[in-house]
This record gives C-alpha cells, structure tokens and sequence, in this order.
C-alpha cells in the first residue's frame, strides 16, 4: 500500500506535539519556584487516565545535588501557557525517585489543554492533553502500541505516531520496558545498535527498575509520543519478568540471587507508578488500581483487563506439564502381558512406543519389542507421542485456572453492563495477551536444516514443531491456555449485549480476528492486536525460508483473519457509531533512523443489535 510518511529524524516531532518550536519550553506568566541547584526536564512530560474534569500530567526532574526539589506545574489553554486554568506547586525528591504526577480535576470534559513544568530557571517541554468528552460524540481515534524493547532497535513507531496530529488517545498495552541485561534476550541487538540496557544487568530492584524507566524516557521518540496526547496504560509481564503470574515468572530465579518475587514485583510495580501517567493506587499499595475504564461521551467504553500479575495462574508448559500416550497393560500372564483397550482394575499404564507407516504414527503392541524401549532414549524410527487430548481435557480446560480472577470478572460484569445501559455503542478491552483461539499451523514437516538453524535463536522450537500436528494451540501464555476463563468472558459480553473490541499487545505480531463461541453459533466480538515497537516477530525468526506465516496462521484457524508476523508499528482504531476501523502501520525499519511509514492493511466490523458483532471487512486503500 502506499507511503504514509518519511522521517529520518526526529526535526519536527516536538515541534508538531507541542505546537511550536522543537525546544518549545513551558513560558508560563506564573513564576518558578526558587531553587539554588542545577536542575534538567530530561525525561519529558507526559499525562494519562482523562476523565471528564481530570487529566493526570507527569515529569521528572533530574537535579545535580539531592535533596528535596519544589516543582510549579501549569496547565493553559495555550501552547504558551499564558492563558493559565490552573498551577501549583509541589515538592518531590529520591522518595519517588523525582518522579511529579499531579491529578488536575476540574477542568471543563472535552478540551484540549497544555501544560508544564518549572523550577528555577529551568523549564520543561510542552504537552498536550485533553480530557473525555460528555454526550454526543461521533467519532474517536485511539493510536495502540506495544512492546518496546530498547536494545531491539530505534522508536521509531512512537516517532511515526507522535507526528500524526489526530490520535484522541493512546493505548500502550504493555511490555514498556523490558527487564534483560546485556546478557539476556537482545544482547546482540544491543551490541550491534550501540543501545545497551542500562543498567547492564538482569533488573530486580528499585533502583534498577528506576533506572530502566529512566532510560527509556530518554529517548526524543517516546518523549514526543507522550507529549501529543494523554496515554492510559497497563503493564504486562516484562515490566517485572517475563511470562509473570501471581506466583512468579518465567524468568525469576530466587536460587540465582534474585531475592523474593512478592519484593520483586513490588519494587517493578512502584517503579512503574512512578514513572508512568497512571492514577497512584490507594494507600496501602493496592494493585487493583490498574482496573479502571474510561467513558467516551455515547460512543466508547474503554476497560482495561488485567491479566498478569494479580490473579493469574501459572502458565502451563508443555514440556514439563504433558504426559506421553500410553497404553494399558494386562500382566495377568507375566510371560505374555497383553495389551487392552482401555484402562482396567489391576492394569499397568506403559508409554506407548510408535513407528512412522505411511506418514502416520502407528502404536507398536508387541510387548517383546516394547519391554527393551526407553521412552528417554528411542531406537531409531521410534517415538514417544504426548497425550495431548488428555492435555487439554484435564489440564488446559481446568475450569479453576484464570487470567482475571473472581473479583476482577465481578468488576468486568458490571462495567460492561453500565456501559450498555448507558446506551454506548462500542466496549473496548485494553487487554494483554491474544484472546482470539489460534491453533499452531503444522510445523512437523518443516526441514531440519531449517529446524537446526531456528534451534539457534530459540531452543526447544524442534520439540514444539513435532508438537504442531497435533493441533495444540500457538500458546498456553495467552488466553488459549485458559479456555474456560475465556468462554466465562464471552458469556459475560454475550449476556450485555455488548459490541465489544478487544485490543491486544505481547504477541509481537498484528493480527485482525473474530472472536466466536466455543459452539462457533456466536461472533462474540473482535480482536485486533497490535505489533511490537521494537521487538521482533515471529516472522523475524523465520527469515527468508520461505514459510509464509500468515498465510499459515489463516489456514489453520477459523478466528484469524489476517495477521503480519514480521512488521513493526503501531495500530490504529477509529471508532464512529455505525463502525470501527482498524489501520495497522508498519515502519519500514527499526535498524535505522531512516524509515518509512506504511498503511499495510485495514479492516472494519459493524455493530449488531443483540449480542456480538459484524464479520470483519477487509478495505482497500
């Protein structure tokens, strides 16, 4: 599709965000607080969490000595900051890491305010923000990015979407920053761009957490992103470790000297508080305040889930969580123990050794044979098969495991049900990991040459590829792994009647789905997630191989509609009453500060009356 933009640089940015100048500072008629040090506005403004009377705006201040700072902050009708609505003073200091974050309530809902920062004789940039509208409103645009990961390579999506002078709101869904050190995912990125994480080690304390925020909000990128429209946010797992649940992480070891994950997540999560426009928790520290939604007069409600780090339940693995098939043994005759066709009072269950005839698996039942196997250990032309029925029966259907837990699925019910009966058209979910069903295509064919190569960049893949002709889901970290939380959702969505558009971040790739029934009678709603910022794909691993992906993807699922495994951007959602766009934008590198911005597909649903939505419609142009 065609050309969108060109930027090489970030000439220009700033100055579009702010209305002026690229080193447009905040000139306010109101006079900074006194202050004897030096200080730097080195991390930009930003402001999150609009209401209709309330806007929250953020900075950093940075002084050369410590010691407490006083900060007057500003907000105007003008990019000037002349025509003052209101301004105050704070004081802020290493307590919260110099962070400010101010709640400005009463202000008029539906209009666009700027505001800054002073102290001493320094000044902060300019941002805008605006706060929800009331009544009638016909049309939002909401810009939605995630996954962002420093040493990957430049931010240059954020640079493309700041520049845009039409997005109303942005979503980040998570993966802000991320937690490796230079030995870790992206250390050869890291090296080879010069944008090594800082600091250079694995992060697992305030200070380190702190000083990764800090890194990131260095960069002209982001900081022009923030500072073109108020932003609402919700963390997903690399702001603490990866693949995180309530319990733990993936990547937290406490016997590598990684300490205690309750203090790990703790430090993560006040860190991001501070450093992020986000509302604080109550006192006492409650997470629960990431749960919020905001209403866009009679048009949109947009909820954010939660589903990392307060209720969820551990990932399955299929390595350590899958048994292999077996088969029932009857040992009445120890000398000639027979085989039965299903378990009995007094049978042994023995892991089934199979052999390849004809390109399928067949069971070998000779126990002569059978008796000198080692499952650890196959002959050649030998191989143990997973009970992946079993699997899914026993285990990833387990009604108990959940990604949004008791309270959070109470709080989702009724917010979706105040918003229908409000009469709102659109309920839009900020949500984390891909909810839509995406069955693995059938990798098992796959060369090993190939397979050996892919090894490389990702052990174990060889192991998942066999896996794939089973049909098993793509992954147990997303919302395939909790089936019945998922059909608990869409029942809760169902029974509103809601028109819901579900918003995704995580899987680093953009994807345009349906999201049915477990009986497939139901369009429940849609799902479009965005891709990575800077992370890379599953396409990227792929190479030039020639697997085509997408094309996979489609093939193997029902509710995947489209999707762009190697493409990095950003999405945008235009909502209107009789309709909701979806524009997916690429850039064209991530490598280098040259790059272009591409349109590379769009699609709209419509919505219905009663429960569920429209089939998606791919658009031209």
């Amino acid at each position: 599709m065609a050309n969108v933009t060109r930027r090489g640089a970030l000439s220009g940015t700033l100055a579009t965000v702010a209305g002026g100048a690229a080193a447009a500072a905040c000139g306010a008629p109101v006079r900074a607080p006194r202050y004897d040090g030096a200080v730097k506005f080195s991390h930009g403004v930003a402001s999150g969490d609009p209401g209709q009377d309330r806007v929250v705006i953020w900075t950093r201040v940075t002084p050369e000595g410590g010691g407490e700072v006083p900060v007057r902050w500003v907000v105007a009708r003008d990019r000037d900051l002349k025509a003052v609505v209101q301004s105050g003073e704070i004081t802020t200091g290493p307590e919260r890491d110099y962070t400010i974050k101010i709640d400005v309530v009463g202000l008029r809902p539906g209009q666009t305010f700027h505001y800054g920062f002073l102290c001493g004789n320094e000044r902060s940039t300019v941002g805008r923000t605006r706060t929800l509208p009331r009544g009638g409103v016909n049309e939002l645009k909401i810009g939605v990015v995630s996954c962002s990961n420093h040493p990957f390579g430049f931010f240059n999506a954020y640079e493309s979407l700041a520049a845009r002078k039409d997005i109303d709101v942005v979503l980040h869904l998570g993966d802000y920053i991320y937690e490796y050190g230079l030995s870790g995912f992206g250390a050869d990125a890291a090296l080879r761009l010069g944008r090594l994480p800082r600091p250079d080690s694995e992060i697992t304390t305030l200070g380190d957490y702190r000083a990764r925020h800090a890194q990131y909000k260095e960069e002209p990128e982001l900081q022009a992103a923030h500072a073109a429209c108020p932003w609402i946010v919700v963390w997903d797992d690399h702001e603490v470790a990866n693949d995180s649940w309530n319990g733990g992480a993936q990547n937290h070891n406490p016997e590598q000297s990684e300490g205690d994950w309750g203090a790990r997540k703790a430090a993560a999560l006040k860190a991001y508080y501070e450093w992020m426009p986000i509302r604080d928790p109550a006192p006492g520290g409650a997470f629960e305040a990431i749960n919020r939604s905001f209403q866009f007069g009679d048009l949109a409600t947009v909820i954010m889930l939660e589903t990392r780090l307060l209720a969820r339940t551990q990932p399955l693995d299929y390595g350590a969580d899958m048994s292999l098939a077996t088969t029932a043994w009857d040992f009445t005759d120890p000398a000639a123990p027979r085989p039965l066709p299903a378990p009995a009072p007094g049978a042994r269950l023995v892991p089934t050794p199979f052999e390849m005839l004809a390109g399928q698996p067949r069971p070998i039942l000779d126990w002569a044979r059978v008796r000198t196997m080692d499952p650890r250990n196959p002959p050649p032309g030998v191989l143990y098969l997973p009970d992946v029925e079993a699997f899914k029966r026993s285990k990833i259907a387990d009604p108990r495991r959940t990604l949004l837990g008791a309270p959070q699925e109470e709080w989702l019910k009724a917010q979706v049900a105040s918003s229908r009966g409000a009469g709102t058209v659109w309920q839009v979910l900020g949500n984390q990991a891909l909810m839509a069903r995406i069955t693995a295509p059938d990798f098992s064919a796959t060369p090993a040459g190939l397979v050996a190569e892919l090894e490389k960049l990702q052990p174990g893949i060889g192991r998942f590829f066999q896996l794939t002709r089973f049909k098993v889901p793509m992954s147990l970290d997303s919302w395939d792994g909790y089936p019945a939380q998922r059909a608990r959702l869409y029942d809760i969505l169902a029974a509103a009647d809601a028109n819901p558009v579900v918003l995704t971040g995580d899987s680093h790739c953009a994807w345009a789905n349906e999201l049915t029934s477990d009986d497939g009678k139901l369009r429940v709603g849609v799902e479009f997630a965005a891709t990575s910022v800077t992370s890379p794909g599953a396409g990227d691993y792929v190479g030039d191989s020639g697997i085509d992906l997408d094309a996979a993807f489609v093939a193997a699922n029902t509710d995947v509609k489209w999707t762009d495994q190697k493409s990095r951007g950003y999405l945008v959602l235009t909502l209107k009453k009789a309709e909701a766009v979806a524009e997916f934008f690429a850039v064209s590198s991530v490598v280098s500060k040259d790059y272009e911005t591409t349109l590379v597909a769009r699609f709209r649903v419509k919505p219905e009356r009663g429960a569920g939505v429209g089939p998606l419609e791919r658009l031209e142009g």
